[in-house]
């Protein structure tokens, strides 16, 4: 009869491993911080909205428990020596390809506008993809978007940690694609977190300037918004509210986070 596992966040349902760092660290579902991006988690599986997030956030895994604790059931894997094999060639590969850490240009440390004046892979990509249709360059974008969580699961297979990387994925989309209305979404929420306030409001009113048609436009800006106000920010969500109702007028969704930032800042929050 196997021991019971040791009673530790690591062994609990809603930790989360962290992807930034070879770290026993990850975060907490239970946390809520990550409110907002739930349903992405639990029904997409998909960590690319709060990677930054997670970067903040993180923890120890040898935390002791809290009262919300729900142990995870143990599972053996195979022990088959062929599948091993190809697991550690695969991890080895993986572990080639990443391009090496530059702590010096992170997004962890520099907004999203210097870095594409400063970065040379940014300005490369943004030249290059200049080149390209809005169909093409909008494709590549959203493939690099997700490659991310792709990679994430990959590791997770695995049960190894993924390479740290100092500029995310949703970076590398926004150079290729300045219209990519999920980055947008994403670094200028994660400006905000980061404390760069000025910077995540010019990305974020950004959207308003993107074409009606861009796909679930609507949804993101009030997404957008929505954020600001659970930051405690209403002026700031007013704001983005009231720019993307007056050029969709025909949205009535904006009047009505209109109304309610305006009832937030009257009841003082």
């Amino acid at each position: 009869m196997s021991e019971p596992p040791e009673r530790i966040c690591g062994n609990c349902n809603s930790f989360f491993p962290d992807t930034f760092a070879q770290t026993e660290n990850g975060i907490c579902l239970a946390d809520k911080a990550f409110e907002p991006y739930l349903d992405d988690l639990l029904d997409c599986g998909d960590f690319s909205g709060c990677q930054l997030l997670i970067e903040v956030k993180k923890f120890h895994q040898g935390q002791e428990v809290c009262s919300l604790y729900d142990e995870i059931e143990m599972v053996e894997l195979p022990q088959d020596a062929a599948l091993q094999e190809l697991v550690d060639n695969l991890f080895v590969k993986k572990l080639k390809d990443e391009p090496p850490l530059d702590p010096g240009y992170s997004f962890q440390h520099n907004s999203f506008a210097w870095l594409l004046e400063h970065d040379e892979r940014l300005q490369k990509l943004r030249s290059k993809y200049k080149k390209y249709s809005a169909e093409e360059r909008r494709m590549a974008a959203d493939f690099e978007y997700h490659a991310t969580s792709a990679d994430q699961l990959f590791y997770n297979t695995i049960g190894q940690p993924m390479q740290p990387t100092a500029i995310p994925g949703e970076a590398i989309a926004l150079a290729i694609d300045p219209n990519y209305a999920p980055a947008i979404l994403t670094i200028g929420t994660h400006e905000y977190i980061l404390g760069r306030t000025k910077e995540a409001m010019r990305l974020l009113l950004d959207l308003v300037n993107l074409p009606e048609d861009t796909e679930d436009l609507f949804i993101i800006i009030d997404k957008a918004a929505s954020f600001l106000v659970e930051r405690d920010d209403a002026s700031m969500a007013m704001k983005l509210y009231s720019a993307a109702s007056e050029k969709f007028t025909v949205e009535h969704v904006f009047q009505d986070g209109i109304a309610y930032c305006m009832k937030r800042k009257n009841d003082g929050k």
